[in-house]
């Protein structure tokens, strides 16, 4: 008949409850009906050896030690970890160098438990029963470089890093694919509590990147202006009404004076109209490119210096200069799946005019951003649209209010600046020309012009292509090439 025990732990009391199915599989017996079939005995026997190998406590770690073969050995514990050592002879007293790295502690004449305390290498003399020297263990102790080469390859699987010991501290040498890949390795190392790392890894593979910066800007004014100022004399006396906020001048562009009445009895009125309508479009385009490693910054200037006085203490002025122009700094980071982060600073600056007192005002367009893109991908980091309009009127109390005659007596003036800016950013990851290729410059297409294409064909550059017409005759009707040497190596 079946029955089942229950054990006083509550772990044993589920595995026996778990195995009710695999006894009545394996013995024969079912759990609704006890009927006993013909190969109940062998499956008591199977389960009894299931039993003792499921509750067999694991084998503790040891090692084996021959006096008679072996002077010292070596064992490379981790720390908070220990290790039975199984000595071939029996011992007599065993003394540890340094019990605070590794502690030594007996438990036969023919073995002991060695317990790894803290990061380091010691030494355990074991010495004979009359206190004869007769082995040595040399320990280092430090942490479980298996462990953590299996993590490591778990994070990272395309690394091919090897991780070893010395004097207790981690040693990481191979190769990672770049400056991330690495930063990775050692913060899983960091977590095994290493009081120092070794590294002497490498990083396999120039991770160089392009960029590719292009900054577009369109600035836009309109502008009109359209006023009348009244002017004259009446018996002698000079009379001015403006109609305007500024007296317009008689001989300028945008201003004509025309003769209203002139009489021989001293009056004589004119009146001068000012209108002007202006337009200035001005488009800035700036490409500047530079390359760098993963991970260090690169700078770009293409511009000049000007000078800025400034006072010091005593009131004498001192001179310091200002870089002007297009210029590029970033520092890009290559992350997995070749995706860049980029960290730039591009800025734009010209001379925009200059102070009464002669000093520059600059026009600047800059920003600091960080984005991350793939190989190849483009990306708007900066926009602008900025859309000034100013409307000014001026005019003649009450004269200037009268429908329609009252524009005779006023001045108007409309105004507007549109600006848009755009910072497109390209990363792109370069390798180096192959040894013997040359590479293209902007100078490749043309070349300089001889005195016979500069003076008599008014060409200052030619190109390969009208070289080879030059050569060849190619649309010249007669004898041609007789007259000047035009050749290729020139």
């Amino acid at each position: 008949m079946y029955t089942m025990t229950v054990y006083r732990d509550f772990g044993r009391t589920l595995l026996s409850q778990s195995l009710r199915a695999l006894w009545g599989k394996v013995a024969g017996f079912s759990t609704s009906k006890a009927r006993p079939r013909a190969r109940g005995a062998l499956g008591v026997a199977v389960l009894l050896a299931a039993l003792c190998a499921g509750l067999a406590p694991a084998q503790a770690q040891t090692v084996n030690y021959d006096l008679k073969t072996t002077s010292v050995m070596r064992i490379k514990l981790p720390v908070s970890q220990a290790v039975t050592v199984v000595i071939s002879d029996a011992v007599g007293k065993i003394v540890s160098a340094d019990p605070a790295i590794a502690d030594a502690q007996p438990i036969t004449d023919k073995s002991l438990y060695l317990a790894g305390k803290a990061f380091g290498t010691t030494t355990v003399n074991l010495f004979s029963s009359d206190g004869a020297p007769v082995g040595l263990l040399a320990v280092e102790v430090g942490v479980d470089t298996a462990d953590i080469a299996r993590s490591i390859r778990e994070a990272v699987p395309s690394s091919s890093v090897k991780v070893s010991s010395v004097n207790g501290r981690v040693r990481l040498g191979g190769s990672v694919s770049d400056a991330v890949t690495m930063q990775k390795v050692l913060d899983i190392v960091a977590q095994y509590g290493s009081p120092a790392v070794i590294n002497t890894m490498t990083i396999s593979g120039g991770q160089q990147v392009n960029l590719e910066v292009r900054i577009l800007e369109a600035q836009r004014d309109a502008g009109r202006e359209l006023g009348i100022q009244w002017g004259g004399s009446i018996g002698g006396v000079t009379t001015n009404i403006k109609g305007g906020p500024a007296n317009p001048v008689t001989n300028s562009f945008a201003s004509f004076v025309t003769n209203i009445i002139s009489t021989g009895g001293g009056i004589n009125l004119t009146a001068t109209i000012n209108a002007l309508e202006g337009k200035h479009l001005v488009r800035t385009l700036a490409e500047p490119n530079l390359t760098t490693l993963s991970g260090v910054s690169a700078s770009f200037l293409a511009g000049g210096q000007v000078p800025i006085r400034t006072p010091d203490q005593n009131g004498n002025a001192t001179l310091s200069y200002r870089d002007f122009g297009v210029r590029l700094v970033f520092q890009p980071t290559v992350l997995d799946d070749d995706r860049i982060q980029i960290h730039l600073t591009p800025e734009v600056s010209g001379i925009n005019g200059f102070t009464s007192s002669g000093d520059p005002v600059f026009n600047t367009r800059n920003l600091d951003a960080t984005v991350e893109l793939r190989d190849g991908q483009s990306f708007s980091v900066a926009g602008l649209l900025q859309s000034n309009t100013n409307l000014n009127q001026n005019q003649l109390p009450w004269l200037g209010d009268v429908p329609i005659l009252g524009s005779l007596f006023k001045s108007s003036s409309f105004q507007k600046h549109d600006t848009e800016l755009v910072v497109i950013v390209t990363p792109r990851l370069v390798q180096p020309s192959v040894p013997g290729q040359v590479a293209a410059t902007p100078l490749d297409a043309t070349q300089p012009a001889n005195d016979l294409e500069f003076f008599a064909l008014g060409q200052m550059e030619v190109t390969p292509k009208m070289l080879k017409n030059f050569e060849t005759g190619n649309g010249v009707i007669g004898p041609y090439g007789y007259i000047i040497e035009l050749g290729s190596s020139m």
